[in-house]
């Protein structure tokens, strides 16, 4: 066990998730503030190593491991959690407008499942804030930055189109890919019906109707849910493979959490989505369908239940090309991103040592 999960984590679960949550992110960013800040994390956390990179969508990626949406909701982030060797951030959700999103307390933990609870419905500064935060990339980009966007809690179907459209233009320039989050759309797909496909088929020529006109290529990926029936998911495939979509992130948090809660637990906790380790079965389950419905031909960013090196693996050896961590960063601490790289990298690092041996016995 390391220092954090024997020491520091016990110590944080003494209190509310969501006020941990928030004093960890405030601490990451002041401490990670400044030029000095981020080469003291990138010292201490990061690792880099030629074997991990990996071009994926036209985007060169340093590692493969990312920061899922929702840990960089307003992008105040995405450098001190390059600094802590993710290799790519997805900032997010974001809206339009900016959103408070539901009353606390709206998250818990589910520390003998290392899961997460959540009721949030997307809270975020809206798009003008986002912005400010990113226009400092200007002065370099060393980690790739993805966005999340949504509409807000409330808009009519009919509004939809333009609603992302408000954040996905002004947002362009300055993240390297989009996912479009359409949870708000369909939800658990309970009520889900042929005009929710054309309905996203509508929202995304809007977007790639947009990209067309730019200089530059903006890769836009959709996000499934892993609670969405196969009929669901094969549409959402039909799309990808009859439109310029680029790709998917497979997939998301689910309702199906009934069985890690006592009946007491689950009326305190109604209306929540979950995140973590028991998602993991569901998220390789999901990841090796579509891979196999679109015959491995367009990249799959694999997200649900990775927390170790050997569940990222599993990810990728089902078919992703990337993939993202949200919970871990809470059950196993800051140093979690710069761990999974290192021992990813093991067999490359053996490899060439055993090589420059070979080359000292030869001379």
């Amino acid at each position: 066990m390391s220092f954090y999960t024997k020491i520091v984590r016990p110590l944080l679960h003494i209190f509310p998730t969501e006020s941990v949550r928030n004093f960890s992110l405030s601490a990451l960013r002041i401490f990670g503030g400044s030029q000095l800040g981020e080469w003291m994390l990138s010292k201490i956390y990061g690792y880099r190593h030629p074997s991990l990179e990996r071009e994926v969508f036209g985007v060169r990626f340093r590692n493969p491991i990312g920061a899922a949406a929702g840990i960089d909701r307003d992008a105040r982030l995405y450098r001190q959690l390059g600094s802590l060797g993710f290799g790519f951030v997805e900032i997010g959700t974001i809206t339009p407008k900016p959103q408070s999103g539901n009353l606390r307390p709206r998250m818990f933990r589910l520390p003998r499942h290392k899961a997460l609870l959540h009721r949030m419905d997307h809270p975020n500064c809206g798009i003008e804030k986002a912005i400010d935060h990113l226009r400092r990339r200007a002065h370099g980009r060393k980690v790739v930055v993805g966005a999340n966007i949504a509409v807000g809690s409330i808009c009519p179907p009919e509004n939809a189109a333009k609603e992302y459209l408000r954040t996905f233009r002004p947002l362009y320039q300055y993240v390297e890919y989009f996912t479009v989050n359409i949870w708000t759309l369909i939800g658990s797909g309970e009520e889900y019906g042929p005009e929710h496909k054309e309905l996203i088929e509508e929202v995304l020529e809007a977007m790639f109707e947009f990209r067309r006109g730019q200089n530059d290529y903006r890769p836009i990926l959709l996000k499934l849910s892993p609670d969405w029936s196969q009929q669901i998911v094969d549409d959402m495939v039909s799309i990808l493979i009859d439109t310029p979509l680029d790709g998917l992130v497979v997939s998301d948090c689910s309702k199906q959490y009934e069985t890690a809660l006592t009946p007491k637990a689950r009326a305190q906790m109604t209306d929540c989505l979950m995140g973590g380790s028991p998602l993991l079965d569901r998220t390789e389950e999901l990841i090796r369908y579509v891979c196999s419905k679109m015959d491995y031909s367009y990249p799959v960013i694999g997200v649900g239940g990775v927390m170790s090196a050997h569940d990222a693996q599993r990810l990728l050896d089902a078919g992703a090309s990337l993939v993202q961590c949200y919970s871990a960063l809470a059950y196993e601490g800051p140093a979690f991103a710069g761990r999974i790289c290192r021992q990813m990298a093991a067999p490359a690092r053996a490899a060439e040592k055993a090589a420059r041996a070979t080359r000292k016995s030869a001379k």
